[in-house]
């Protein structure tokens, strides 16, 4: 349930971001493409601790923890998009 509040509060975060491509520096590129490898590293990270959940036995908390790979992965690549238009 943590992870899901925290991909939650990301995509929030996210979201009230104002995004010009016209008046993008490298430096804000730079720390976007940073930002991006963060959620790449949150979801591995996530999906072991989903592994490792399942070989424990424990399903309920094995499918929390996918489902919060799975979120994360989506926003990587939604963000990986905006950056390809922006910053490449």
């Amino acid at each position: 349930m943590k992870n899901i509040l925290m991909v939650l509060a990301i995509a929030s975060i996210s979201a009230c971001t104002y995004a010009d491509a016209d008046e993008w520096p490298d430096k804000e590129c730079n720390d976007y493409s940073a930002y991006i490898g963060f959620l790449v590293t949150a979801s591995v990270a996530t999906m072991e601790e989903a592994s490792e959940a399942k070989e424990a036995g424990d399903k309920v908390v094995s499918e929390e923890q996918f489902m919060a790979t799975h979120m994360l992965a989506e926003q990587a690549a939604n963000h990986t998009k905006v950056f390809n238009t922006f910053c490449d």
